[in-house]
Order: structure tokens, then sequence, then C-alpha cells
């Protein structure tokens, strides 16, 4: 291979009288005259102050041109863009408000990084350390974000970077009067982390785990923070953690939808102390709660109690009365769930059906063992052998008991189908969780030291808002116009559409879209090129640029 045809490498010369470290291309080869090895070196640049790169004009307008190497060596005179993927999510970017957020707070450089970062967990959910290629093939400079430089990046965002971050975002986004607030674990084989401990893993995985922590809007369910947590702590302490955090970010007052885990004597008073507003249920072992649906079971099934839901599995009453305790006046929610009582009743009975044969049979199961001692009395007599007895005292006292019953506490909603709707609402919190451990690469937590799963952590966070307003966005449209694709297809079906740009004056060529791809932009109001216009053109839109 000639010297013309050899791909340049870029090499740093420090030069110590003008203090300046340069670029430059050097190509290696060998001089036939002088029978040496020989260098030819073209400068392209140099890095300034901050370590960061700036060419030359000469590079600079040879990139213009796209006169590029490819890995072969050889020279090529196009290049070719995919913009599909990168047109839906920039649309829902641009929706969120999130770069403008994250421009002010954590710069414009790292914000573009993480963005890009974002955009690949989104469309990808693979390892980070794979998303150089695929950012060069949408037009970003992958080199940036290559396998060794993303680790650097992930440590720069340091906790004093994200907390810049999440007080800026929290007071633009934040619907205080209720947000929902919930903890879950992502194991991890890493062994220099403090964080991972043994806790309570909530995919109940014999493996230790970290804990994140995470709040979200009631209405909208946008991601507002998120942290790291060790992996034994449990949910009761962490409530004072996240307290002590928000309180150092300078939010004021909220109202907060809690799971049960959080019920404890402790975090009531904290809330109360705190004047944090919550609604959160009652643990089943709790005697006042127990006596409190013991005294009022009989009046609850009452027309005037029926609360009205949007699915038809359920015939919920609800009953709500106030109480005056030592942390204030407080609604006591109590619920009762028809069909589930019914549907719970005729699972008991299959179930005692299939113990009763077994026991004929002599035949136990040890995942049976509870209904077997509970609900049977097993006789075994010499003159008539074995006989299986049901307890229908117990059997009696399951259909009479409390299952299908919750009481919901609360000093923030006074309304009974109000908290029973705004509890509901919790569910959407763990579907950020799916997404954080399933769409995110994040099912392990793969990264060993603390700073760099620091930042990784961030990153699934940008990535949550985004889907979570993608997810919206889709949800809004009829499911029969976008033929019931869900945000995973709809960016597959987009990501061939692309744009192909000739060095020289040529005008840029874009790919004929598919009537899918058209459908979509027009759904989502994005510009693109079709029979030689720009479709849709009232929009803006970044990469459609034919000057």
């Amino acid at each position: 291979m000639n010297k013309q045809e050899q791909k340049p490498n870029i090499i740093h010369v420090y030069n110590k009288k003008a203090k300046t470290t340069y670029l430059y291309e050097d190509i290696a080869f060998w001089d036939p005259e002088l029978k040496q090895g020989r260098h030819k070196r073209k400068g392209i640049g140099k890095l300034d102050a901050k370590g960061n790169i700036v060419y030359n004009e000469y590079y600079l307008n040879r990139l213009e041109q796209k006169v590029a190497i490819n890995d072969e060596g050889m020279r090529v005179v196009s290049k070719t863009t995919l913009l599909g993927e990168n047109l839906i999510v920039d649309k829902i970017i641009k929706d969120t408000g999130l770069k403008p957020a994250l421009y002010e707070t954590i710069g414009k450089e790292k914000a573009d990084l993480a963005l890009q970062l974002v955009k690949y967990s989104i469309c990808e959910g693979k390892p980070l350390c794979y998303a150089e290629d695929w950012l060069d093939a949408r037009g970003f400079n992958g080199s940036a974000l290559c396998s060794q430089r993303i680790t650097d990046f992930l440590r720069s965002l340091d906790k004093d970077v994200q907390n810049t971050f999440f007080a800026a975002w929290i007071a633009q986004k934040a619907e205080k009067k209720s947000l929902l607030f919930d903890i879950s674990s992502i194991s991890s084989y890493a062994k220099d982390n403090p964080y991972v401990e043994r806790g309570y893993n909530r995919d109940h995985e014999g493996l230790e785990q970290i804990n994140i922590a995470l709040i979200s809007t009631y209405n909208s369910n946008t991601p507002l923070w998120c942290s790291e947590l060790p992996g034994s702590m449990s949910d009761q302490i962490a409530l004072e953690y996240v307290f002590a955090h928000l309180e150092k970010l300078e939010i004021g007052k909220i109202g907060l939808l809690l799971d049960r885990g959080f019920y404890s004597e402790e975090n009531i008073q904290n809330l109360v102390q705190k004047n944090h507003k919550f609604t959160m249920p009652v643990t089943s072992n709790i005697i006042w709660q127990k006596e409190f649906i013991d005294n009022h079971r009989t009046n609850i099934q009452r027309l005037n109690n029926l609360i009205k839901t949007e699915d038809n599995d359920s015939i919920i009453y609800g009953q709500t009365i106030v109480k005056t305790t030592k942390y204030g006046r407080m609604w006591v929610h109590l619920y009762y769930d028809a069909l589930r009582k019914e549907r719970d009743v005729a699972r008991l009975m299959k179930t005692l059906m299939k113990c009763q044969h077994d026991l004929e049979e002599n035949k136990k199961l040890k995942s049976r063992k509870h209904y077997y001692e509970r609900y049977f009395e097993v006789k075994d007599t010499p003159k008539r052998g074995r006989r299986v007895i049901l307890k229908d005292d117990e059997v009696e006292a399951y259909i009479n008991g409390q299952s299908s019953y919750w009481v919901l506490l609360s000093n923030n909603e006074k309304d009974t189908a109000k908290a029973l709707y705004q509890y509901r609402q919790r569910n959407n919190i763990e579907l950020h969780f799916d997404d954080m451990k399933n769409l995110m690469d994040c099912n392990r937590i793969r990264v060993h030291s603390q700073d760099v799963m620091q930042g990784r952590i961030f990153i699934n966070f940008l990535t949550m808002i985004i889907v979570n307003e993608l997810k919206n966005f889709i949800a809004a449209i009829p499911a029969k116009e976008r033929k019931y694709w869900n945000h995973k297809m709809i960016l597959h079906k987009v990501a061939t559409y692309s744009k192909i740009h000739c060095r020289g004056k040529y005008k840029d060529v874009f790919s004929v879209p598919t009537k899918a791809q058209r459908m979509i932009f027009d759904l989502f109001g994005i510009p693109y090129n079709w029979k030689g216009k720009i479709a849709n053109d009232e929009g803006e839109v970044e990469y459609i640029d034919e000057d």
C-alpha cells in the first residue's frame, strides 16, 4: 500500500515554544531510494485550553467536501446518513424541553454527548460501548463516544453535575400536589462498588444489588429525580434520605403517593413534621387497620359506595372516615373488591380440591404444605383406612376474612374515588423501572466503579424522560391510525430513511420514504423529502437541508 492509499493516523505533537498541542495526519511509508521508513504529516488542528479539538480551515473544508477515507483506506465521494430514528427522537426531545434544560445546567458539550447516548439507548438498548458505529451511521462523531471515552464521559457526570440539573428540572416540571415515589433494585456483579450490597431483591435474584429511588410526576409521569442507594437500605430508611436530598435541592412542600413498604410510624411522623402530604396503603398486619375493617365492612356494600372504574374486572366499593390522630386529621379510605373476592374464593376451592386428592393418594407437594396444615385433618385407622377431613371452620374464616379489603391513609386527598385513582397511577412508575432494567441494558449493572455507575444511571434517567414522552405521544394517536404500532415498532419502521451527501456542490439525495414511514412522519408532523418537495414543511427539522 502506498502513501496515497494508506489511512492516516491522527497524532498529537506538543510544541514547547508555543505551549500548544497540535494535531497531524501522519502517513508512514517506505522510501525505496533512501531505503528507510519515512513519514508524511499534514496539520489538521490543535487542542484548546480545555483539551477540545479545534480543526484548521484546511481540514474543515475537506470535511465539508466529504472527501473521506473509509476503513479499507479507500477514498469515498459520498456519505449516507440514517435520519429516521433521529427525526422521531429529536421531535420528542424538543417537546420535553430537555435540551435547553441540559444546556443551562450541565453545558452544551456534555448535554450533546449525553443526548447522543440517550438516542442510542432508546433505539438500540444495547451496552453503551457499542454506540460508536451507530452514532457514525447517523451523522454524529462516534469517535467522541468510543468505548474508551465513554467511561471518562460517564465519570464526568458526577453528582454535582446531576444535582444542578435536578434542581432546575424539578422546578420546571414538578406537580407538587401529587408526586409518585418508589424504589427498585438492580442486581450487580460489581465487587468494588460500595453501593452494591445484599438486600431485599425485588426481582427475587440471589445477587447483590443497588437500590434506585425515583420520583415522577402524577399526571404526565415525567421522571423528575433519581438516585442510587445502598443495596441494603430499606424502604423506610430510604424515605428519610430522599427528604434530606430534596431539601438540599431547595424543593418545597410536596405530596407523595407511596407504596405500602413505606408505611411506618417513623415515616408518617417525618412526613407530617416536614409538612409534606401523602397517600399510602396500610400494611395488613397493622392491628388498628384490622379493627377498622371489621367495624365498617358491614356497611360498605351499598350503591352509594360503588366506585366507577375504567376496567370491567372490578366492582369496588369505597368508604371514607375522617380520623383524628396524633399527627392531625387523616382520611382513612376503606375499599372492597367484590369480584376479586369471588375469584380468590374460587381459586381457594380449586386448590383445596387438588390438596384433598394429594392427601388421599398420600402424595403431598411441598408448595401446598400451608393448605394441608390449615384446611385439612388426616386420620389413618386400620379398619377404615385414610380419612381426609376438610376443616369447614377454616374455610368459613377465609370466606368471611379480610381478603379483598384494603385501606389507604391520606392527609392529602379526602375524596374516596380520587384517592383510589391516584394510588392506581403508581403503576406508571413501575413501568419506568421496567424500562431502566430491560430497554436500557440495566438488568445488570455492568460497571464496577461508583462514579461511572452514577453517570450510567443518569443517562438512563434522561432516557426514561424521552421514552415516557414518546409513549405518551403515541398513546394519544388512535390505535387504528398508527396500525397499533408501539414506540419500538415505529422507530424500527423509520430506521432506513436516509440522506446521501455527495462531495462538491451536488444537492443531497434522500431515500424514498416507504408508505409506513410517510404515515409515521405525518402523524408526528415531521418534515420529510417526498417527490422533490418537503412534506409537513410547516415544521422544523435539523437534518433536511439541501443548500
